[in-house]
């Protein structure tokens, strides 16, 4: 049910090389950037909530790579202490994470919050046919100003949906301010690459994983929005998570766990 409430060094890498000359070649097309030492310059998104074509691109990529982008997040959720409880999923998209914690976690009652009505309609047709749909409450709302009370929940999570905040220290306050004392928040999102690699991901994207035009503009955009470990950290410094502690994962993204 839905409630509303300076220059880097231009030899290829060596796993580029080993794709041989059409791939490097191919690597060498997509749209140059700038050229500056480590991560580019953070930009948000052009639009980071997104609607019904958007919807269908990113509920498709979810659906062909879950073993890639929900499936260890899933993973690490599944093995925490907690067997019964009420949960809250910042930005759920068309639901594929709740829905899969929900078979797992039989005692859990999830909420699953997101700023788009056409996601949030997926999301319950999904949960509805995974038989999961009574425990799954689709709410449309913003996750820096979140309409529930303070301690509500035992877990608060939310997954690569951090760059889409200006400011990532509100959405930390809110997730803090709606978890109990001696309740858990897990925030996974992008890390910001260097320029050499941030082009290599490009290229994987698009020549191995096959992703589709519109899936490599917001994919491209949500690299360029994504943080870096020193922007984290400052964000959870003035944020009342400030005591969170911050970790790698995969070389690729972060996790953040209070």
């Amino acid at each position: 049910m839905r409630k509303r409430l300076n220059d880097e060094p231009t030899t290829v890498p060596t796993t580029t090389r080993r794709l041989g000359s059409r791939g490097t070649e191919e690597l060498r097309r997509l749209p140059e950037v700038r050229r500056v030492r480590g991560p580019r310059p953070r930009v948000l998104e052009s639009s980071p909530v997104h609607f019904t074509e958007e919807v269908a691109a990113y509920d498709d990529m979810i659906r062909r790579y879950a073993w890639l982008l929900n499936k260890p997040f899933v993973e690490m959720l599944s093995k925490l202490n907690l067997e019964r409880g009420r949960v809250l999923d910042l930005g759920t998209g068309p639901g594929w994470i709740p829905i899969e914690l929900a078979k797992r976690k039989p005692g859990w009652e999830i909420w699953a919050l997101d700023a788009s009505a056409d996601m949030l309609a997926e999301g319950e047709r999904r949960a509805r046919a995974a038989g999961v749909g009574e425990r799954i409450h689709f709410v449309e709302g913003d996750a820096t100003k979140l309409g529930f009370g303070a301690g509500e929940f035992d877990l608060v999570y939310s997954h690569f949906v951090l760059h889409h905040m200006d400011r990532p220290e509100v959405m930390f306050n809110e997730a803090a301010r709606v978890t109990r004392g001696g309740g858990k928040v897990v925030i996974k999102d992008l890390l910001r690459q260097p320029n050499l690699k941030t082009r290599f991901l490009l290229w994987f994207s698009k020549y191995v994983l096959r992703y589709s035009e519109l899936q490599m503009q917001m994919y491209e955009e949500s690299m360029d929005a994504a943080l870096t470990f020193a922007e984290v950290r400052e964000a959870l410094r003035r944020s009342k998570l400030c005591m969170a502690k911050v970790s790698a994962f995969r070389g690729l993204d972060f996790v953040v766990e209070s």
